[in-house]
């Protein structure tokens, strides 16, 4: 995978063809626009488009869509689409009445089902409400007496007690507690109204369910919508002059020839050029079928510059390692496996969901590889066997698991520095990040020599030689402003100097890599105890021992396995987008986004 090299695209042609031009632009669909007016674009068509979009999303969640309507008049989907919003805003306002009624009626229910007796037959006496703490009740009682105050105790719980007082006027004054205020409607009347809720909700279902008949017609409307949008921003985004106009954009240069071709066939003046370097072109990566997942992923969080280097494919194998070693159990990397393979039916077959399910595939693969290794089965390490021999890792050898981790961490941001400079080879800048690489190798085989894990000389020879040449580089090569006095000289020697000073982040950034080790040793350690859990409560009963066994271990693994899956993909996604990215990719970009069509697409999904 790579970085799409880009042309800047300058296309003339006459102001009579202007539309036709770019509608076969946007059939044609490898061109991202450089708008060359204000966008001025903002039409009714696009708030269409923001309702039927609603629209869509709404209808996309019905869990068993009705059989589809193939073909309808426009009217027709704009009633549809009407129904569809007005369904969504009942059962939104209807849901939060339900979830407030339920919320009423368990503050009520410890009172009873009641209502108010006319002030008349009280004597004009009212009744005020009071939860009582138990660890308060008696200071509650003493400040009742002292008071004169009538009252009764309604209800107890563990922990609390429902006081009901009879008073002409609110004794909260003199009460060592709050009022609770329980309202006018008795229990009996909230829950006849719960139960209208719960069949208005039913209703606006079956409703929502009806409506999903539309969901085909709507969703191809709204493609529709969206190419007669961006056809209007790119119109207005055109230079016009009296007879002519001019279209800029940036266009993969693979597609060249398709683009002069179109020219070609239509009398149209088109001129190429690469960019210039104060050009800011957006970015286009290549993804593979098979690894492109790992860009994917990495793009929910950030795109590289145009000038850097695509770093998915590292990432691809980077974050299914990381992800292995903190799931560091083979059954629950399996589990995995299992899930992504039964989701795949159940999403659409998108080109990316498609990579990103290879992404999955290939994380549960390594999983299963290095929960073998470390050979723990939900916790379980036999100790003969095949599964024994297949163990070669042990999690408990701390320091060895602190070794490993860091030398994963060391070589992972190599990598990182190395591509930074390949990218950077035509400028001293490459210098840089290529010191940065020396003093973190340096830094691994000084550590790894004064531990005594390789000879002593590299940490006493080697590993200083090293740094030296590491930090000269990134002492004289951060700054790339030109020598012509004593002032520009001191200037790049201070530039210098602040760079250095970043050793301390690369030494943050490498131990941050213990984590892998942390938290796949906490995942196994949570499985061996809920194991431990299940063989004591087996052990305490004969029958319900065995009931209690099979809860713990059911509940503790989903738990564990929650815990993590969760971490795998937090902890493993962060050291490829924070350290990783943070010494690998100088600068970020902004995706390429293509002036096409949406509606064939839209269409067959």
């Amino acid at each position: 995978m790579a970085i799409e090299a880009l042309y800047r695209m300058t296309l003339y042609g006459p102001a009579d063809k202007k539309q036709k031009v770019l509608s076969g632009l946007q059939e044609v669909g490898c061109l991202h626009l450089i708008p060359l007016a204000p966008d001025n674009s903002q039409t009714n068509d696009s708030n269409i488009l923001s309702t039927a979009n609603e629209a869509v999303q709404w209808l996309e969640r019905v869990p068993s869509p009705r059989r589809q309507f193939k073909e309808s008049s426009a009217e027709e989907i704009n009633r549809a689409i009407e129904k569809t919003l007005q369904n969504k805003s009942q059962y939104r306002a209807v849901s939060d009445k339900r979830d407030k009624l339920q919320e009423r009626i368990q503050e009520v229910t410890p009172w009873g089902d009641f209502s108010f007796p006319d002030l008349n037959e009280l004597h004009d006496q009212r009744l005020w409400f009071y939860v009582v703490p138990d660890n308060s009740l008696d200071d509650f009682f003493q400040s009742a007496a002292a008071n004169s105050l009538c009252y009764k105790v309604i209800h107890q719980s563990l922990v609390e007690s429902y006081i009901v007082i009879i008073s002409l006027e609110d004794p909260e004054q003199k009460l060592p507690a709050p009022r609770s205020h329980v309202g006018e409607i008795s229990l009996s009347s909230l829950e006849s109204e719960l139960e209208i809720s719960e069949q208005q909700l039913d209703e606006l279902l079956a409703e929502r369910e009806d409506l999903s008949r539309w969901l085909h017609l709507i969703s191809t409307s709204v493609a529709r919508l969206r190419d007669q949008v961006s056809l209007t921003k790119a119109s207005t985004g055109t230079l016009n002059e009296e007879e002519f106009f001019l279209i800029q954009g940036w266009l993969p240069k693979v597609k060249e020839s398709l683009i002069k071709q179109y020219c070609k066939e239509h009398c149209l003046a088109v001129q190429f050029e690469p960019p210039t370097p104060n050009d800011a072109p957006p970015t286009l990566l290549q993804k593979s079928a098979s690894v492109g997942g790992g860009a994917d992923a990495l793009g929910f969080f950030q795109t590289p510059g145009y000038r850097t280097w695509d770093p998915g494919k590292t990432v691809f194998f980077s974050f299914s390692l990381f992800f292995a070693m903190i799931i560091s159990d083979a059954c629950y990397s399996l589990l995995i496996g299992i899930i992504v393979f039964f989701i795949k039916r159940r999403i659409s077959s998108t080109a990316q969901n498609k990579r990103l399910l290879n992404l999955g595939f290939i994380m549960a693969l390594f999983g299963l590889i290095w929960g073998c290794m470390v050979g723990s089965y939900f916790g379980v390490s036999p100790k003969e066997g095949l599964l024994a021999d297949l163990a070669i890792i042990n999690l408990n050898d701390y320091n060895a698991m602190m070794r490993l981790s860091i030398i994963i961490g060391v070589f992972h941001l190599l990598i990182a520095n190395l591509m930074s400079a390949v990218s950077l080879k035509d400028s001293s800048a490459s210098l840089v990040p290529l010191g940065w690489s020396i003093n973190l190798l340096a830094g691994l085989l000084g550590w790894l020599g004064m531990t005594e894990i390789i000879p002593k000389p590299f940490f006493s020879t080697i590993a200083p030689a090293l740094l030296t040449v590491g930090s000269i580089l990134v002492l004289f090569f951060s700054d790339n402003r030109p020598v012509h006095s004593i002032k520009d000289a001191l200037l790049r020697l201070i530039s210098g100097l602040k760079s250095l000073y970043n050793i301390s982040s690369a030494f943050g950034d490498v131990l941050s890599y213990m984590r892998l080790f942390a938290l796949g040793l906490s995942g196994a350690s949570l499985a061996l105890t809920f194991n431990s859990l299940a063989a004591s409560a087996l052990q305490s009963s004969p029958v319900m021992g065995v009931l209690s066994s099979a809860l713990i271990l059911l509940f503790g693994h989903l738990l564990n396995f929650a815990l993590c899956v969760m971490s795998g993909v937090v902890h493993g996604m962060r050291l490829n987008v924070i350290e990783f990215v943070n010494w690998g990719i100088p600068e970020e970009g902004y995706p390429f986004q293509s002036f096409c069509k949406h509606e064939v697409s839209q269409w067959t999904h």
